[in-house]
């Protein structure tokens, strides 16, 4: 087990020797070796000892804390790298206009990219959408990157094309639920409620990651400086969107290993995924992240992020041009 995700309402993480515990009004609900866990997720009411919050710090174990919707609320960690020269470059990469626009032109240049290649690898049988003429429309507003001399200009044409691609994606969507188009804070049905689950542990994993290396999470090449976000961790995970999460939630709702029951939908029009779902959806993310999902022969997505970050840190020390991971590139 990679992560260890906790929702039981009430429950708590204990030590015990060199185990966790998982207990709730004296009964045992997990009982894990500390060995197999790399992480953890607490999810809303959950509680963690003292004692066993000190064993994960010692292992390097990070502890993220959710709300009960899901929310990502912030993260406990142990002390990580110290690499404060590595700092230093990142900020003079972004006060270097042109290199900071180059890294953003690449970002969203590969994020479509990836968004075209998805679409071309669906089976769109038995509708009439013209996915040919949606991909010809992406590729046009592709090209004209070179041409895009601010991060704003480079964003509405992410936003544009992102606006394409989410129609299409509805009509890779083969069950009894409707989607139509990205929506969040709160998301309104099933389909972007897992799509809004799974990019947030996409970017709390990515932050982790990020942090452990020295980088400075706050300070994105794309996504700029905003107070309380971390947009670099936002543009890393801007090349895996697509080939990690979208594939993911497609086959979850197309192979109906997540339906409508899975859900509980509230009288003010709110959507939440219930107990059982949230199971159902953790172990398939867990497997999906760790397996060789990515394609035939690669790593396993998590794996890939790790490269990825590797090949940051050369970039930003070594000058070398930095290469997102384009699952366009490769053939399932």
């Amino acid at each position: 087990m990679a992560v260890l995700y906790v929702k039981e309402q009430g429950a708590y993480i204990q030590k015990q020797g060199e185990r966790l515990v998982v207990t709730k009004k004296n009964n045992t609900l997990l009982d894990i070796p500390i060995i197999q866990v790399e992480n953890v997720s607490a999810i809303g009411n959950v509680q963690i000892t003292t004692q066993a919050m000190h064993m994960m710090m010692e292992r390097g174990i990070d502890i993220s804390y959710f709300t009960y919707s899901g929310k990502y609320i912030g993260h406990a960690s142990a002390d990580s790298s110290k690499n404060i020269f590595l700092r230093f470059e990142q900020y003079q990469i972004y006060l270097d206009l042109e290199r900071r626009l180059q890294m953003a032109r690449r970002i969203v240049d590969n994020k479509i990219q990836n968004q075209m290649a998805i679409i071309r690898n669906c089976r769109f049988q038995g509708t009439d959408y013209d996915w040919k003429a949606d991909v010809q429309q992406m590729e046009k507003y592709r090209l004209t990157l070179p041409e895009r001399n601010t991060s704003n200009e480079i964003l509405g044409v992410e936003g544009i094309c992102s606006n394409i691609y989410f129609r299409a994606f509805g009509h890779m969507l083969k069950c009894d639920i409707s989607f139509h188009g990205r929506n969040r804070r709160p998301p309104r049905d099933p389909v972007n409620v897992i799509i809004s689950l799974a990019y947030t542990l996409l970017t709390k994993e990515m932050c982790g990651l990020l942090e452990a290396e020295s980088f400075e999470p706050y300070l994105g090449f794309l996504h700029g400086i905003r107070y309380g976000r971390k947009s670099l961790a936002l543009d890393m995970i801007e090349e895996f969107r697509q080939p990690a999460i979208d594939r993911l939630v497609i086959m979850l709702f197309n192979k109906r290993m997540i339906g409508k029951y899975d859900f509980e939908f509230t009288e003010e029009g709110s959507v939440l995924l219930s107990e059982e779902g949230f199971h159902k959806f953790c172990t398939e993310y867990e497997r999906w992240m760790t397996g060789k999902n990515s394609l035939a022969r690669e790593r396993s997505f998590r794996g890939c992020m790790k490269d990825q970050i590797a090949g940051l840190k050369r970039t930003i020390c070594k000058g070398e041009a930095y290469q997102p991971y384009c699952w366009a590139e490769r053939k399932e």
